[in-house]
């Protein structure tokens, strides 16, 4: 299925970037006042899009998820999945350039101390949303949670879904409320596999590894459905080809425009899977030619807000487009709502998105976060850029 580039879908997913953008602007002195310094702007600005490119993805299909059956109209636009699964894998190669620059750029790493903030980082939030599901799930179900689904459930949402879980609490699925969890056990894997990364990094073979791990992501990618590791791969290359600093305009030029076509494709004007071969070279284009061309627009100092709050949006999206509908619902007949009744009630979700993930960014996740070697190192590098 090939997008349906008219100007309605056009127009809606630049409103929707622009109404981040805006209810970010309101609050942002108090995103500022707990802003954590980076040394790369533009993976901060990638950062904050691809949190919203999620929200896109999950917009149009609220109803769907909801178990809704619209007669009014449907979902249109392939350009709306795509950009989820797109943004999920900026994620990805984010990941994997910065924790392999750091790698790069520390001979000795204290490990422990590296897991223990990525704790510290990932799961006081995740709790706290997983709580916020298990909460709405179970009012919902009638609390009717001590059968064997529910309890399953409960012990994949405290194992960060590594305890495969039917998703569900009593009647009620998760689905809608938590999809996105599912890339945290990805996240997770690549964090334990870093110290033998790293020693592979220091390896006189490590050319030789490299050449390897490129052939296993693209025997993977050739015979699995769904294949997420290659992104951090990609995102490894990214920091190494980072390390050259291309300086040449016209090389950084033809960059941008390489990384547009890669981005246009992408939202499907041919059809793209979600994820597969194609798509990996896609993404990985893209991430590369934004590495190397360091685009001025990814440093506005809105998407690097966004980008402070970009984790709450992931986690907190999904909970509050269901609570809101199912609200809403209690007024306005959803299966014969009208189009446009749908979106402002989908705008309308935004300023709360954005409140609720500022309230979380400065009381839950920034409370939580302490300053390792790393993390000075890297302030370090950001006062003396």
């Amino acid at each position: 299925m090939k997008a349906e580039y008219s100007f309605e879908v056009i127009a809606i997913t630049l409103a929707i970037v622009m109404v981040f953008v805006l209810f970010s602007t309101l609050f942002k002195e108090k995103i500022e006042s707990a802003e954590v310094p980076h040394a790369y702007k533009f993976i901060n600005g990638m950062r904050g899009l691809a949190a919203i490119f999620v929200f896109i993805n999950h917009a149009p299909f609220v109803l769907a998820n909801l178990g809704v059956q619209n007669t009014v109209f449907s979902s249109w636009g392939q350009l709306y999945p795509n950009l989820g699964s797109f943004g999920v894998q900026i994620f990805f190669c984010i990941t994997g350039f910065l924790f392999f620059d750091k790698i790069i750029k520390n001979e000795k790493i204290d490990w422990v101390e590296f897991f223990i903030a990525r704790i510290k980082r990932v799961a006081p939030l995740y709790y706290v949303s997983s709580l916020l599901v298990f909460i709405i799930a179970a009012s919902f179900a009638g609390f009717n949670i001590l059968e064997k689904d529910s309890l399953i459930t409960v012990a994949g949402l405290l194992s960060f879904n590594f305890i495969d879980n039917p998703m569900r609490i009593g009647d009620v699925s998760l689905v809608p409320l938590s999809s996105v969890t599912w890339t945290l056990i990805h996240e997770w894997r690549f964090y334990a596999v870093l110290p033998l990364v790293a020693i592979c990094y220091r390896s006189k073979y490590k050319v030789l590894i490299m050449v390897v791990a490129m052939m296993l992501a693209a025997v993977d990618l050739g015979y699995s459905v769904n294949v997420c590791w290659a992104y951090f791969l990609s995102g490894i290359v990214a920091a190494i080809v980072h390390k050259t600093a291309v300086t040449n305009k016209l090389v950084k030029g033809m960059a941008v425009v390489v990384a547009a076509v890669a981005f246009v494709i992408t939202c499907g004007v041919v059809e793209v899977p979600g994820y597969g071969a194609l798509r990996f070279m896609l993404t990985t284009v893209f991430f590369l030619c934004i590495t190397i061309s360091n685009p001025s627009f990814l440093h506005f100092q809105f998407l690097n807000r966004m980008s402070d709050i970009s984790y709450s949006i992931y986690l907190l999206h999904l909970p509050i487009l269901f609570l809101c509908f199912k609200a809403v619902s209690g007024v306005v007949e959803l299966s014969s709502v009208d189009k446009f009744t749908f979106w402002a009630i989908n705008f309308s979700t935004i300023p709360l998105i954005v409140l609720v993930s500022t309230f979380t960014f400065i009381n839950i996740e920034k409370r939580f976060m302490r300053k390792t070697k790393i993390q000075r190192a890297e302030v370090g590098l950001v006062r003396s850029a």
